[in-house]
């Protein structure tokens, strides 16, 4: 049975593999919610301006928040340039991986998401709970560890992600990770993350594309749509933007 959202807000995330175009659709949904007359607050721009979160007054009259995981502030930033980088030579266990993400979770939903939510303003966010639940119970297998779903699951801030699930998760896929790794190869800004490499994301691609990742977030009241992100970028764009403005209508919030 699906779980009641107690938000008046809305909350899209954007979610998949490394290089399948999630900052392509990011821009092309703000592109589409500017054409609706939103204005649209981005966390990244205030993030690299002044280092540290918003607070509501910042963003009170926007209509749209944008966000993403990691931040790139305090815990967001070490994620970032020491935990998953690869350049450091250092390994950090998938269980202080998945530690080091719900923390920065945690602070992100309670000094930015839930207000926002809770006065009504839409979120569009690339990765977030998803993400540790997809990538962490695999790194740990990669690392001849176990790191049971269930524990991910259970740390405060996925705890607090999961009680507050999105109510649209979409999910871009490819029929060929090969052609990721050559993309993320091409990039001109590569995050230079540990989990770029074709069979981590072989792996990852059936989690995703699973009945049991989608299931549990429906039961918690999540639209859960897949789309294929390899025809072209174009094709990319107008999909994402065809099952938000779908949602929305669905809804009630355009016309």
């Amino acid at each position: 049975m699906a779980t009641a959202k107690t938000y008046p807000g809305l909350f899209v995330m954007i979610d998949g593999l490394d290089g399948v175009g999630k900052d392509t659709i990011m821009e092309a949904l703000k592109h589409m919610l500017i054409d609706k007359g939103k204005s649209v607050f981005e966390l990244k721009s205030y993030w690299s301006n002044y280092g540290f979160h918003p607070e509501l007054k910042d963003f009170v009259t926007s209509d749209v928040v944008m966000s993403s995981e990691p931040t790139s502030v305090g815990i967001g930033s070490a994620i970032r340039r020491e935990i998953i980088a690869n350049h450091t030579g250092r390994q950090y266990s998938a269980r202080a991986t998945a530690n080091a993400y719900a923390l920065d979770r945690l602070v992100l939903y309670k000094r930015v998401l839930l207000p926002a939510l809770a006065v009504g303003k839409w979120i569009t966010q690339s990765r977030g709970v998803s993400t540790s639940l997809a990538y962490q119970p695999l790194q740990a297998q990669t690392q001849q560890d176990s790191l049971p779903l269930e524990e991910v699951m259970a740390l405060e801030g996925n705890v607090l992600a999961l009680e507050n699930a999105p109510d649209l998760l979409i999910i871009p896929t490819v029929a060929d990770v090969d052609e990721l790794a050559r993309r993320l190869a091409s990039r001109q800004k590569k995050d230079d993350a540990i989990f770029e490499n074709v069979p981590f994301q072989k792996q990852l691609k059936l989690v995703y594309e699973s009945d049991s990742f989608r299931e549990l977030f429906e039961k918690r009241g999540t639209i859960v749509r897949y789309f294929d992100a390899g025809v072209s970028v174009e094709h990319s764009r107008s999909e994402a933007v065809r099952i938000l403005e779908e949602f929305l209508r669905a809804r009630g919030k355009i016309a």
